[in-house]
């Protein structure tokens, strides 16, 4: 887990470099490089298949006075009161949220501050990753397997088994996503759980699974090639540079593959299957990071054309980073346990004017990086997630104002997002007050009932045309250099009698809740008269783009949809959300 008090100490850090004017180079605390997913996948070969009667023997040997013969935590050890109690291994909603390659690093590395030692020269790859899915899948049960089979034979009858399942997805990503593209999300909970302990257990037989490496293999074969970039005045590619690419499905599974590039910075890959039921992304590490890029559908009658791949260096000058734009959508709900309010969703989007990317230099002791430092504003009750581990929250302490850290570095050019939900009391009138860590250059905009209206000081004005029947939009340009702060006033009743209708709101229905604020923040950006529309064409197909934005955020929340892919999809949207915008004007 990441030190609380590693955590307070980036936080302060970040908000003395605020309170400074962003004038100097931040101070180096670590420069651990993140966790490379890739890397650590490659350990194992492309058939991955564990052995987990193999890790049971091994288990047993060295496990158990800790971990106790059942996995449940209560070994000799910790009844002897020598070491405290480790993670229940039985139980599935402690074990779901955390994948295999997580257990097979800690394994691999071990946990000194919990008395837990490296594995690493005294098991072999093989073996730590034998031991990683047997004690993965401890809290698999004979009833949970029985309920499992039954409900693929009963719901799927016809569809294939993994043939693997990826040691980077957990059973709580991989489930969500398997029940959406396999059931239609028609699995509850606990029937996830089932179908999932079925599927993973089953792609560890050998010979198991639905033929996902036997298609592949009847796939007409192409070639991968492109050349690699560097995007840094000056820098150039290291020679000899590893280029790798990685396709697959979750029904087949995925494969990983390498080369190097030649003098002239070039890559070829060869024999890869072109399948379009297949992903296909290349990767290249520079610099202790993984820089990546997703291929377009690949056709199964021609070989892709020549890529590029960009890498950067670095940079851990706060000034070459910006906010661009900040998007508000206010709504007024009654919540159960905080009574009369405004659920606020936020987007605050961040722009890296160098050629370099941009990090702090600063990591938590996990090895994920502390990259950016967003303030909730003052009063704010944090709704938002930490969003599969990017986000380090910050909340409930007196010394520190709540907010969130971001651990995606960011890259030049890039639209880097940071999207914060929280609640806001209101009583006849607010005060909203939200400072930043980094300048402002910011287009500003804020959705919000009619029945409300804003004051500032003459940056924000009301715009001529409103996004929707019973709502007005505020919007303006922000330029601050020095002690950044986003500042209005908003008065009036949102709860009047004749305006927009407010929501009872209850944890169950947040979602929704974030997936209709996302729908509307789109609206209001393509209904804006200085982000005019064309036709009714244009408007209709830009509806629906917001509208699928909306759902992808909304299934990302929920964890049906791998994060990569999200991100992937999501680029994808709001590039075409873009374009057609452009080309409406």
């Amino acid at each position: 887990m990441i030190a609380l008090r590693n955590a307070l100490s980036l936080a302060a850090a970040f908000a003395l470099g605020a309170c400074s004017g962003l004038g100097g180079e931040p101070e180096i605390v670590a420069t651990l490089p993140p966790q490379d997913l890739w890397a650590a996948e490659a350990t194992a070969p492309n058939d991955w298949r564990p052995d987990p009667g193999q890790g049971a023997q091994i288990f047993a040997e060295h496990c158990t006075e800790c971990h106790g013969a059942s996995g449940d935590g209560l070994g000799e050890l910790v009844e002897a009161g020598s070491v405290e109690r480790p993670l229940d291994m039985t139980d599935r909603e402690l074990v779901a949220p955390k994948s295999p390659l997580d257990w097979y690093q800690v394994i691999t590395k071990g946990r000194l501050e919990k008395l837990m030692p490296p594995w690493q020269n005294a098991l072999s790859d093989a073996e730590r990753w034998d031991v990683t899915l047997y004690a993965y899948t401890l809290g698999y049960d004979e009833d949970l397997l029985a309920a499992g089979e039954r409900l693929w034979r009963e719901r799927c009858a016809g569809c294939d088994l993994p043939a693997a399942i990826p040691p980077i997805f957990g059973d709580q990503e991989y489930g969500a996503t398997l029940n959406r593209e396999t059931f239609d999300g028609a699995l509850e909970a606990g029937e996830v759980a089932a179908v999932m302990a079925f599927a993973r257990l089953k792609s560890l037989e050998i010979g198991g699974g639905g033929g996902g490496a036997a298609a592949a293999s009847e796939a007409p074969l192409g070639v991968i090639r492109g050349q690699l970039l560097h995007g840094t005045a000056g820098g150039s590619a290291p020679t000899g540079a590893r280029i790798q690419l990685r396709y697959g499905n979750l029904a087949a599974g995925f494969t990983l593959v390498e080369t190097a590039i030649d003098a002239e910075q070039r890559f070829r890959l060869a024999d890869v299957p072109l399948r379009r039921d297949y992903s296909y992304v290349l990767g290249a590490i520079y610099q202790g990071r993984l820089f990546s890029k997703s291929l377009p559908e690949v056709s199964a009658e021609e070989s892709p054309p020549a890529q590029t791949l960009t890498i950067y260096d670095l940079t851990t000058d706060p000034r070459v980073v910006e906010v661009a734009q900040i998007d508000l959508v206010l709504e007024a709900v009654v919540w159960d346990d905080w009574g009369l309010g405004l659920y606020v969703s936020q987007s605050v989007s961040f722009r890296n004017a160098s050629d370099r990317i941009y990090t702090s230099g600063r990591a938590f002791d996990d090895g994920r990086e502390a990259v950016l430092l967003l303030q909730f504003p003052q009063g704010a009750r944090v709704l938002s997630g930490d969003q599969g581990g990017r986000y380090v929250l910050i909340e409930n302490l007196d010394s520190l104002p709540n907010s969130v850290i971001d651990t995606l570095p960011v890259a030049p050019g890039a639209d880097h997002q940071i999207v914060l939900e929280y609640f806001l009391p209101y009583h006849q009138g607010l005060d909203f007050q939200q400072d930043f860590s980094n300048r402002l250059d910011a287009e500003v905009m804020v959705t919000l009932s009619e029945n409300l209206s804003i004051e500032s000081d003459n940056f924000l004005n009301e715009a001529s045309k409103a996004a929707a029947e019973g709502l007005r939009v505020y919007a303006g340009q922000l330029n601050m250099d020095s002690e950044p702060r986003l500042a209005f006033r908003i008065s009036g009743d949102p709860f009047a009698t004749g305006g927009a209708a407010h929501r009872v709101v209850t944890g169950d229905v947040l979602p929704l809740l974030v997936a209709g604020a996302a729908a509307l923040a789109g609206g209001a950006l393509a209904g804006l008269g200085w982000r005019r529309r064309r036709g009714d064409d244009d408007a209709s197909e830009i509806n629906s783009l917001v509208a699928e934005l909306a759902r992808l955020d909304a299934d990302h929340d929920q964890g049906r949809i791998n994060h990569d892919l999200y991100h992937h999809r999501r680029r994808e949207l709001k590039a075409k959300l873009a374009e057609r915008m452009a080309a409406a004007e």
